[in-house]
């Protein structure tokens, strides 16, 4: 029952969302602490999804327990102008304290982990996806169950590969309680993930690994580092999934990856082909 209630509501939300979006304001938040070794909320955005950024930050200074550092990752192909390209809406989240770094290169979806593991290795790092409204416990929940698996990646929401489709992504089941961690479960990005310190980061941020693999699959490509570096997903329990903003949803990986392509399974394979993750994740 508190499971159908709790998708009733979320439901119930995503069709109210832009009803109450104009009534939303970043004027009544305090600044961000900006500590570098605290907790840092991570995401990338393009510029099709730009305009409704402002959105997801405000969902993230509304949780219960707040980052210390939000960092938008963006790419200096995609706004050339710097911070002259982005919209107004977003001033009033870059005087709170949100920062926006704009890279050379542009990695995609893995603009979202790679900068910020990269520049803070001793830091708790958060992703999260651009075209979310998080629920305010979402933070706090990923540090909760950090603080009892404290070497492990966190996740909100998790699939569970399937050993006998190991190669059939629609066949992984998502999980809907909470689970130890295990080398089974695929933390799912847009719930929120949290990337505990000490990481082997240049195995995570090997960028031409990732994009000559997996340049669409980025939950993927963190798996299958994971797997071959021995670092196991805990799943939190029952989490309803994050309003999705809709009006965001005209250019969507999922879509890709989940198409008649099937990127998910062929990007899957190329990662099993590298790794040997079927060799590795039963240990």
């Amino acid at each position: 029952m508190r499971k159908f209630l709790a998708n009733i509501g979320r439901a119930a939300s995503e069709v109210s969302l832009p009803l109450w979006i104009p009534f939303l304001r970043a004027s009544l938040f305090p600044p961000l602490s900006g500590d570098s070794g605290g907790v840092i909320v991570s995401l990338t955005t393009f510029p099709a999804r730009i305009g409704k950024l402002w959105v997801v930050l405000q969902s993230l200074f509304r949780q219960t327990v707040r980052p210390d550092k939000i960092v938008v990752v963006l790419t200096e192909d995609e706004f050339p102008g710097g911070v002259s390209s982005l919209p107004s809406s977003l001033d009033p989240f870059l005087d709170l304290g949100v920062e926006v770094v704009f890279r050379p290169y542009n990695l995609k979806c893995h603009n979202k982990y790679e900068y910020s593991l990269r520049t803070f290795p001793e830091a708790v790092v958060i992703t999260v996806d651009d075209d979310c409204y998080y629920r305010s416990d979402t933070i706090e929940r990923l540090l909760t169950l950090h603080d009892k698996y404290p070497g492990s990646v966190c996740c909100d929401i998790a699939a569970v590969i399937d050993p006998d489709h190991f190669f059939d992504y629609s066949c992984w089941r998502k999980s809907s309680s909470a689970s130890a961690p295990g080398h089974l479960n695929v933390a799912l990005g847009f719930a929120g993930v949290l990337y505990p310190p000490g990481l082997p980061v240049e195995r995570f941020c090997d960028k031409d690994l990732a994009m000559g693999m997996a340049p669409t699959a980025d939950d993927l490509w963190l798996k299958a580092v994971e797997i071959d570096c021995g670092v196991k997903v805990a799943c939190g329990d029952f989490f309803p999934k994050p309003v999705t903003i809709k009006s965001s949803q005209k250019i969507s990986l999922r879509k890709v990856n989940k198409g008649s392509a099937h990127r998910n399974d062929s990007q899957w394979m190329a990662l099993d082909d590298h790794f040997h993750l079927r060799d590795k994740i039963w240990y």
